[in-house]
């Protein structure tokens, strides 16, 4: 089987791409980490302007939102050679994708439908993640779950996972009524380029449901840059039993300088008196003016379009400075968070 040569400009990266094996999947195998986030075509997220040659997509896929001259790496396969470009890669290869399995130490069922589960993978494993990236836990049958690490990375394994219960959602329903300290399950990862820019901008941070965990992992591992910053969280949800880390985030917010936290709920008890409405518009009452700022928002996809949108046209943000983590559910056989 003849491979394909894949170049990333301007990093000037060339690896091999198998027949059949996406854009994606190459760059990732090779050590190299591309931006993406759903790798199901649906988030537009790794949508790459492809600078010579061709590629082709898996049968019944709807392309029609990609822009002329570009393609969505995630599921793009390569026709003969191609050259890409792949903004944010460097030369030099990063954390490779580890394959292997995890010890589940605990399952914490937090609200009527997330559980926190803590998870132990092999220190040896060679598994390093930087914070607002995610890992596939792989069921039996080869399908795949995806959830972002919520925890502080370090070099001993430990991964934080929250996981929402999706109604018929096979995985996220066994994780909610059976998952028990000491199950095994088989991982696979790290994946995503969520990842905080190393800049001076001040930042705004917005999620809704479980797009708290990579937040959460933001928070904890970047906590002083992101004061010396200034941060504005803006977390949403229908009910406030969503917003099951309420309580620690004020605690951070009361703690911490330059930091600020605002729940915004869209369908509150008669007993909340905080923000309601659409967690993006909270956003654009509180700062009109977005053209300084960094936006980094993780969660529903219809939140995150609509966030960009409105940010980009009515708030002067500019569309670089727009950085997401689509947790698509494509059906009740492939969740994100």
């Amino acid at each position: 089987m003849v491979a394909n040569v894949l170049r990333l400009v301007p990093a000037e990266v060339e690896v091999q791409c198998e027949s059949g094996a996406t854009i994606l999947e190459a760059a990732l195998d090779a050590g190299y980490f591309p931006r993406h986030s759903c790798r199901k075509g649906e988030c537009l997220a790794c949508e790459s302007r492809l600078v010579s040659g061709e590629v082709r997509y898996p049968d019944g896929v709807d392309v029609g939102a990609v822009r002329p001259g570009h393609c969505l790496t995630c599921i793009a396969m390569p026709i003969g050679d191609v050259v890409v470009e792949a903004l944010g890669v460097c030369a030099t290869p990063g954390r490779p994708v580890v394959k292997t399995g995890g010890r589940v130490l605990s399952v914490d069922r937090v609200s009527g439908d997330v559980s926190v589960v803590q998870l132990q993978l092999p220190p040896d494993s060679g598994f390093r993640f930087a914070p607002g990236q995610y890992i596939d836990v792989v069921l039996r049958d080869g399908t795949r779950r995806s959830y972002s690490m919520a925890n502080q990375p370090g070099e001993d394994g430990h991964v934080e996972l929250h996981v929402r219960a999706v109604p018929g959602g096979r995985f996220s329903q066994h994780v909610y009524q059976r998952l028990k300290p000491r199950d095994l399950l088989r991982v696979e990862g790290p994946f995503g380029s969520f990842l905080l820019n190393p800049t001076r901008l001040p930042v705004v941070l917005v999620a809704s449901g479980t797009g708290y965990a990579p937040i959460a992992s933001f928070l904890r591992s970047h906590h002083d840059a992101l004061q010396a910053r200034g941060v504005a969280f803006y977390w949403g949800g229908h009910r406030e039993a969503d917003l099951y880390a309420i309580d620690e985030m004020r605690r951070w917010e009361a703690t911490s300088e330059n930091f600020r936290f605002v729940p915004v709920l869209s369908s509150p008890e008669d007993s909340w008196r905080g923000r309601t409405g659409f967690v993006h518009l909270a956003v654009q009452e509180d700062i009109p003016d977005l053209s300084a700022f960094e936006v980094y928002a993780c969660g529903n996809p219809l939140m995150i379009e609509a966030a960009r949108t409105s940010f980009v046209a009515k708030s002067g943000l500019a569309p670089d400075r727009f950085f997401s983590d689509a947790f698509v559910i494509a059906a009740p056989a492939a969740s994100r968070a």
